[in-house]
């Protein structure tokens, strides 16, 4: 088999499980509202890592360790971890603007006051620019690789029937 041709399907492959992790809603927070606010906090700094593995992850503090994340299976949360604690809590609502913790779930974990320190900070992150459109920017940008770029473009892509439509 020629080189090209197993680059080929590696990227069809690869494509096709990284279009797995998002599903159309994320507990009641839209997916395709999940990725643009990851394109938007990905662009105003707010989001100061943007990665790929189990789960679309978007970081938000180093110390304590504080994650955006979600996938298939797990819905829109906020994940902290420090050397003696692991923990999450699961938003819903909408974005911008209207997320919240999920009922019943923790607003503190680990210490860690989940509403005031971070769901305040994203419904102030504004909407500057579209899913896809915020992805491709922080990649011009150097804020994100073109790895990371494609996939989260991909999964624009694939979600836009979640995104809300404007009646004209």
């Amino acid at each position: 088999m020629s080189r090209m041709k197993k680059i080929s399907g590696f990227v069809l492959l690869f494509s096709a499980f990284c279009c797995s992790y998002a599903s159309e809603t994320l507990a009641d927070v839209a997916t395709h509202q999940a990725l643009t606010l990851y394109g938007n906090a990905t662009l105003s700094g707010l989001c100061r890592h943007l990665g790929i593995n189990r789960q679309m992850v978007c970081r938000l503090s180093d110390i304590p360790d504080v994650s955006l994340a979600f996938n298939d299976a797990a819905p829109l949360h906020i994940e902290v971890r420090t050397p003696t604690c692991e923990g999450n809590s699961v938003l819903d609502g909408e974005w911008p603007y209207n997320l919240n913790v999920a009922a019943g779930q923790p607003e503190t974990v680990c210490n860690v006051e989940i509403y005031e320190n971070y769901v305040e900070r994203l419904n102030a992150q504004s909407e500057i620019m579209g899913c896809e459109d915020s992805f491709q920017d922080a990649f011009f940008l150097n804020r994100i690789g073109a790895r990371a770029a494609y996939i989260y473009i991909q999964q624009c892509k694939l979600n836009a029937d979640s995104a809300p439509t404007v009646a004209e």
